[in-house]
């Protein structure tokens, strides 16, 4: 009997411990994870389908789209309904690597959102996967906007491109998701958050095996909201022409700007590479290719390219040198044998000149002369002037990746050479050789203060909704005006002559920037008319020698092709 009890007791006890757990577990369940269970069970039976926002358009300064975006077809996978003989067969019918789609599936931790493998499939492609699309578990085909550039190579510095966020990247900016787009430097980078869009959400119902059945009617979608569209200053038919006029030399660049006011007309650098190969991805090969270290595709010239100034420089000396009343525009020195003694070292000129005043050192732009010159001026009255009109320093161009150059001043150069550095690096920077380095980008904006009135350097920019900016340079109006006529002259009949066009006085400066690596490259500086100019130019070809007989006539034609376009617009 008193074992019957025992017995009773201790499964009553047993039933009511399993009772009592089973209690907890349902309150635990029912109370307290109750939304986390059902939040999964949502996530099974509703799948959450992204509807692409547009990226906003990119247009130039005349209304004409120069990015916009085109209807695209994607392959997706939904992890927790795929196998690996799905993968295996997909990959193989879009030609790519099985690891790459395996190590995409394995970012996103939901198996049940649809993850993107390829882009921009053509419809061969999309034709083969729907035929074959009941052995294809977990595949998806659909249509997304995405990234166009309907002038290809043209402007692809200007704008950049974009491709899809890295794994690495989404742990950094946490707005994005897996697939989407992120603007990969250019005004595409710059820009990410104006002209990137918001995406909406569908929410659809989906079976077991992951086939939808229809939108959930208690969820209501988020619709997409475009990006918003980017009005440029680039005159798309200008930069076509620059392109044209360049199409002979493999490297080169060419920045056009309003002197007045920053507005930058042409952007242009060569060789350039084809934006849309990124939008469906690249193969290693492809990205190797375009990482060829001789030509750099993918390198922007107009504001990473550093080189030396070449003789672009002079006026800048002459104008220090003017200002501190050191000397006036007659004032000659030692004439021009073709060459200037300095201890055992001969600093050579490119021809014999005479005896020159300041003016015409400017004009046929005689080095002696600027050795000379260089030394009575002596290193911080060069680099102060240097520095004043913008050298070694950041632009503020709207665009990402700006170089700032290099000016040598005191301190730089007695921490490179030490307290014995020589006159010799100062004839060398009078001269705009050696040490000193500056983009197509700043030597242009430098001339801006010869260039407006306003005795001042602009900010170059590429939106056209910013005001301009400018620094006024502090110097003698007197100096100014000797500088602006030497600049005139050095098209009437100097240097620049090859500058010239025909109804319009041009002004600028020749400049040879010396390269220890091959042949010079040719230079050029110059903005028309000489009263009230709206265009200043700058030509960079890399290995064309004198800048006088290559980049000048360059100038020359996108000059007359800027006032004959406008001419043409402003008669419509």
């Amino acid at each position: 009997m008193d074992q019957d009890l025992k017995t009773y007791r201790f499964l009553q006890t047993l039933l009511f411990i399993t009772f009592a757990i089973i209690l907890f577990f349902s309150i635990k369940l029912q109370i307290f994870e109750g939304n986390k269970y059902y939040r999964l069970s949502e996530e099974n039976r509703i799948k959450k389908k992204y509807i692409i926002a547009p990226r906003g358009k990119i247009y130039d300064r005349q209304g004409r789209e120069i990015a916009n975006t085109r209807p695209a077809f994607y392959v997706s996978i939904i992890p927790a309904l795929t196998d690996q003989s799905s993968i295996e067969k997909i990959a193989q019918i879009l030609s790519v690597d099985v690891n790459m789609i395996q190590k995409k599936l394995k970012i996103e931790k939901n198996p049940y959102v649809s993850i993107k493998i390829d882009r921009d499939v053509s419809f061969r492609e999309v034709s083969i996967i729907e035929e074959q699309i009941e052995e294809l578990a977990g595949v998806e085909v659909g249509v997304e906007p995405v990234r166009n550039y309907p002038y290809n190579e043209l402007l692809c510095h200007l704008l950049g491109y974009v491709s899809e966020i890295t794994d690495l990247e989404l742990k950094q900016f946490k707005e994005y998701k897996l697939g989407d787009y992120i603007g990969r430097t250019g005004i595409e980078q710059q820009y990410e958050k104006i002209l990137a869009g918001k995406d909406g959400i569908d929410y659809i119902e989906v079976d077991v095996k992951g086939r939808e059945l229809g939108k959930v009617p208690e969820y209501r979608p988020i619709p997409p909201i475009p990006g918003n569209d980017l009005y440029t200053t680039i005159d798309l038919e200008l930069t076509d022409s620059t392109a044209s006029f360049l199409k002979n030399y493999p490297r080169a660049s060419a920045i056009a700007m309003n002197p007045q006011n920053g507005e930058i007309y042409v952007f242009y650098s060569k060789p350039g590479f084809d934006p849309n190969r990124f939008v469906r991805g690249l193969t290693e090969a492809e990205w190797q290719a375009l990482n060829n270290p001789k030509e750099a595709p993918l390198y922007n010239r107009v504001t990473m390219s550093c080189y030396p100034i070449g003789s672009t420089i002079k006026p800048f000396i002459a104008l220090a040198s003017l200002d501190k009343g050191m000397l006036g525009p007659e004032k000659r020195f030692e004439s021009c044998k073709g060459s200037l003694r300095l201890g055992n070292r001969y600093f050579g000129c490119w021809k014999i000149h005479g005896s020159l005043n300041l003016v015409d050192a400017i004009v046929y732009s005689c080095d002696v002369y600027f050795y000379q010159l260089g030394r009575y001026l002596g290193i911080d009255n060069i680099t102060d002037i240097l520095f004043e009109v913008g050298f070694g320093k950041p632009t503020g161009i709207d665009l990402p990746q700006e170089k700032t150059g290099l000016v040598p001043h005191r301190n730089w150069m007695e921490k490179r050479y030490g307290k014995n550095w020589t006159e010799g690096h100062i004839f060398n920077l009078s001269i705009g050789q050696g040490d000193i380095l500056a983009t197509p980008l700043q030597i242009a904006r430098a001339y801006s203060v010869f260039a407006n009135q306003k005795n001042a350097i602009v900010l170059p920019h590429l939106n056209k909704a910013i005001e301009t900016d400018d620094k006024i340079v502090n110097r003698k109006i007197e100096a100014f005006e000797i500088v602006r006529d030497a600049l005139s002259n050095v098209v009437v009949k100097g240097t620049g002559m090859m500058a010239q066009v025909q109804g319009f006085e041009v002004s600028g400066k020749t400049g040879t920037a010396e390269n220890p690596h091959g042949e010079d490259h040719s230079l050029f500086v110059g903005y028309a008319p000489k009263e009230n100019p709206r265009m200043l130019v700058c030509v960079v070809v890399e290995n064309a020698g004198h800048g006088g007989s290559v980049a000048a006539p360059i100038v020359g034609r996108i000059i007359k092709t800027y006032y004959e376009i406008n001419k043409r617009l402003n008669n419509e």
